[in-house]
């Protein structure tokens, strides 16, 4: 078998000696690239539309006639696929709206929570230690029979 080989669609972005091999084909960006867009704070995909196109890679063999007119070595297109999305459905936008306003939402109670939990470990760690001082006074002023 012939070995296969990966490319962007119609040789987009490749050697233009690959264009030149092949007749019918036109490389456009628009059309033919990979691309992902990216939301910035979770890395989270809004668009995405992967292209590919497999190739056989095909050596010329002077023992078959019509491939003794070959180059020495072709890369032939044989298909050409895409999938993805161009922008995220209503739902995924919900979710990651969501999850961009929990964190400015919540940091905040967070924030005054923690600082609550704090004071109130402080409070009742000088109340304890108070309470202690004085339970110990109270027990040596007390005379032993």
């Amino acid at each position: 078998g012939a070995p296969l080989a990966l490319s962007y669609p119609h040789f987009y972005q490749a050697d233009p000696s690959f264009l030149e091999a092949v007749e019918g084909l036109n490389p456009q960006k628009e059309l033919h690239e990979f691309y992902v867009d990216l939301q910035a704070d979770l890395g989270f995909p809004l668009a995405i539309r992967p292209r590919f196109q497999l190739n056989l890679v095909i050596s010329r063999d002077e023992s078959i006639p019509i491939m003794a007119n070959f180059p020495e070595q072709l890369v032939l297109p044989f298909l050409w696929a895409q999938d993805g999305f161009d922008q995220p459905s209503e739902d995924m936008a919900s979710a990651i709206r969501r999850g961009l306003d929990i964190p400015k939402k919540y940091s905040r109670l967070l924030g005054v929570v923690l600082l609550a939990i704090g004071g109130g470990l402080l409070i009742s760690s000088v109340v304890w230690i108070l309470w202690k001082q004085r339970s110990n006074r109270n027990q040596s002023t007390i005379p032993s029979m």
